[in-house]
């Protein structure tokens, strides 16, 4: 196998190689074979239109090679490199990366990922710190953001943007190893492949159902637009995932309860409508709404009564929760935003005001932080 691989670069002394033919790639494809590890970063154009792939990154450890997808008519020849779950990435703030890669190798499954940001978090009380400041915090490097917002797109890239963009994962290798052992002394080692899969790849939740209750001004509606109001509240939550984000989103919903639209026309004035939708599907969803609101019985009409916008119950649980948070987090030290991100708050907050347990807050807790906060989490509460 030759050894030259592409056109080299001098970054601190070390060989970088840019690959724009097919068959420098099936040798560095070749040459990655063996990795256990490897270390991976993109530069990507982001328009309206979506984010184009512009430039790969990769490593094993030794020569970094910098992939010219925009130069490549395919990249497949990587693809059981990348696509093998035993591989670890490690990646710096690597959400959009790893998005891009999934997708471009249609990868099936999620990869093992060590996410240095991640890492940082879990050791310590900072969240989302730059490469650089992590390249001076541990290994004393200083480095420069000169080509950050350069153009990727544009061909030839000049010498001096290819070197920043193989600078990127220059430092990986040490910077693993550095907060790898880090975490082992924290017994958090197995726990960062967890966190990091979780920002990296996150499951998406379905969301809970609407109801009416959900609707702060619902008390606001007479008999005939509280019954559209309900007719409207089953019509959304019989949506597929797909169809709900094209659809009114719920204060538009309040809007057509309120304003009872007559026609397709109608209901395309209301803020919120989408032409299309309106087009679409506007006739039958009027129809179906003036019939529900013309059929509500007025004898059975219960009023609601407006929903408080505070209590004092919430004031202290939101502001024990906010103590919880700030006391756990630093004793732990780990950052809040990673320990308690605003999706586990609102569920911490609604499994407390439901059991009137505070420990039973824990019970929430999944994946690694059942291991980590919960049991920080029931002693906080204890005390």
């Amino acid at each position: 196998m030759g050894q030259d691989l592409g056109s080299p670069l001098l970054v601190y002394a070390r060989a970088v190689h840019l690959i724009q033919s097919e068959s420098e790639l099936a040798e560095v494809a070749a040459s990655l074979a063996d990795a256990t590890t490897l270390y991976l970063d993109t530069e990507f154009d982001s328009t309206r239109d979506g984010k184009t792939l512009c430039l790969v990154q990769i490593s094993k450890g030794e020569r970094v090679h910098l992939i010219d997808p925009l130069r490549l008519s395919s990249l497949d020849v990587l693809r059981p490199v990348l696509a093998d779950p035993a591989r670890e990435w490690v990646l710096h703030a690597g959400s959009q990366d790893v998005d891009l890669l999934a997708i471009r190798f249609d990868l099936p499954e999620p990869p093992r990922v060590f996410d240095t940001q991640v890492a940082w978090a879990l050791s310590s009380v900072e969240h989302s710190v730059s490469l650089a400041y992590l390249k001076f915090q541990l290994l004393g490097v200083r480095s420069g953001k000169s080509h950050q917002a350069d153009d990727w797109k544009r061909r030839p890239l000049p010498d001096a943007q290819l070197a920043y963009a193989a600078a990127d994962i220059e430092e990986l290798p040490a910077l693993h190893r550095a907060l790898g052992q880090r975490l082992e002394a924290r017994n958090r080692g197995s726990l960062v492949f967890d966190a990091s899969r979780e920002v990296t790849w996150p499951v998406r939740e379905d969301p809970e159902p609407l109801s009416v209750e959900d609707f702060r001004n619902a008390w606001q509606l007479d008999v005939h637009s509280q019954a559209a109001l309900r007719h409207l509240v089953g019509w959304y939550n019989g949506l597929s995932p797909r169809q709900r984000a094209h659809a009114p989103d719920s204060k538009t919903l309040l809007s057509i309860a309120s304003r009872l639209p007559e026609t397709a026309t109608d209901l395309a004035r209301i803020k919120g409508i989408h032409r299309r939708f309106a087009a679409e599907q506007g006739e039958q969803l009027v129809a179906e709404v003036l019939r529900a609101a013309a059929g509500a019985d007025a004898g059975a009409f219960v009023p609601i009564d407006p929903p408080p916008y505070a209590t004092p119950d919430e004031v202290r649980l939101d502001g024990w929760l906010s103590l919880a948070r700030a006391e756990i987090s630093a004793a732990l030290e780990v950052a809040p935003e990673l320990a308690f991100p605003a999706r586990l708050t609102r569920k911490l907050r609604a499994r407390i005001a439901e059991t009137g347990e505070r420990a039973r807050g824990a019970e929430v807790f999944d994946g690694w932080r059942r291991e980590l906060i919960a049991p920080a989490f029931v002693a906080f509460a204890a005390r």
